[in-house]
């Protein structure tokens, strides 16, 4: 039977701990001396009890009656269960006949019993404390056990809560990406059928990226900066001249890792409400790394027919906004401006 690592990091303490009990005698006591002899056998006995005390209380008594919130239960069978041990403790002392160990010479006048009358043994009444120390200590350690497991528990849950609705968030990227590329294509086609077919092409290598690239929780930060790149080269093939593009994409980067998608939504908002054929209009993106972060500066003009106040982009950027929030929480810094004629973003996020 394989034991999985949480089970051997819970039970490795409790085997040393025994382990060390155990082998404590050897090295105190004098095996040549009647009276450690005697002494050795005590602590074996009281040991034997203090152990069944704990394990019976850690495995049984807590589980059963303090976790199960029937706490007046737990400490009337606790204090039965004490009870219970002192007693079977003392006939078990008696019929084993330890009391006839201890040297003579430590019997008379030393905690004697009358013959034949109830009594419980010296040693035992001794440690009685002891018995409760052991008794509150494998309570707690039972406790807080518990309490750290419902912790990890809680943590799992939490993490795939998280991971779920992040994939769900991203799954919903795809599509909408998908969507408003298949749009600037059929545009292109009445316009330019060469066009048209390169931006297929390309289309086909922005998808291989999403399906299978940034089916992971982070990418090579070279390969979301080359996506990026790809899909302006993308939109700027049915761009006008009215149009004015500025593309400041950093080559060089350092060998980290990014949630993927993250800019595009950004982007996609851009081309889509910035550009205007009626008009002169803007795109600009800046994307570049510095100490440790990507700093994400996009912005593009509001043609007057767009304008309105307020409004942050679409279902996109909303969903970007909960996923900067699920994966990087207040460590990301995202501020979006829509004021007169220009919209603007700047997205500031740490590298790992």
């Amino acid at each position: 039977m394989e034991f999985s690592k949480n089970k051997i990091e819970k039970w490795l303490p409790h085997s040393i701990g025994l382990l060390l009990f155990f082998i404590l005698p050897v090295f105190v006591f004098d095996r040549n001396n009647d009276r450690a002899i005697y002494w050795m056998y005590s602590y074996y006995y009281q040991l034997l009890f203090m152990i069944v005390a704990f394990y019976v209380n850690y495995l049984v008594i807590v589980p059963r009656f303090f976790f199960s919130k029937r706490r007046i239960y737990f400490f009337a069978v606790i204090f039965l269960f004490a009870v219970l041990l002192l007693i079977t403790s003392q006939y078990l002392y008696d019929i084993l006949q330890l009391d006839s160990l201890r040297p003579e010479e430590n019997r008379i006048g030393e905690n004697t019993r009358p013959g034949g009358r109830f009594g419980f043994h010296p040693k035992l009444i001794d440690n009685f404390f002891l018995l409760i120390l052991v008794l509150g200590f494998s309570s707690g350690m039972a406790i807080i056990q518990n309490l750290r497991k419902n912790e990890a528990k809680q943590k799992e849950i939490e993490k795939a809560r998280v991971d779920s609705e992040l994939a769900f968030l991203k799954n919903q990227i795809s599509p909408h990406f998908f969507f408003n590329s298949l749009n600037n294509i059929y545009a292109l086609i009445a316009v330019d059928g060469d066009k048209a077919q390169k931006a297929v092409e390309k289309l086909s290598v922005l998808m291989r990226y999403l399906i299978y690239d940034s089916n992971v929780k982070t990418v090579e930060l070279r390969k979301e900066f080359e996506f990026t790149q790809n899909y302006i080269d993308l939109m700027m093939q049915r761009l006008t001249s009215k149009v004015k593009l500025e593309i400041n994409i950093q080559q060089n980067l350092p060998e980290l890792e990014i949630p993927p998608l993250i800019f595009i939504p950004f982007i996609e908002n851009a081309f889509k409400h910035g550009i205007s054929y009626r008009e002169s209009s803007f795109v600009s993106v800046d994307l570049k790394t510095e100490n440790g972060k990507v700093i994400f500066d996009c912005k593009n003009s509001v043609p007057k027919q767009a304008r309105e106040p307020g409004k942050d982009g679409g279902l996109g950027i909303v969903n970007i906004k909960k996923r900067l929030n699920l994966i990087y929480g207040d460590t990301a810094q995202l501020t979006m401006n829509n004021v007169g004629s220009v919209f603007s973003v700047h997205l500031i996020i740490p590298l790992k």
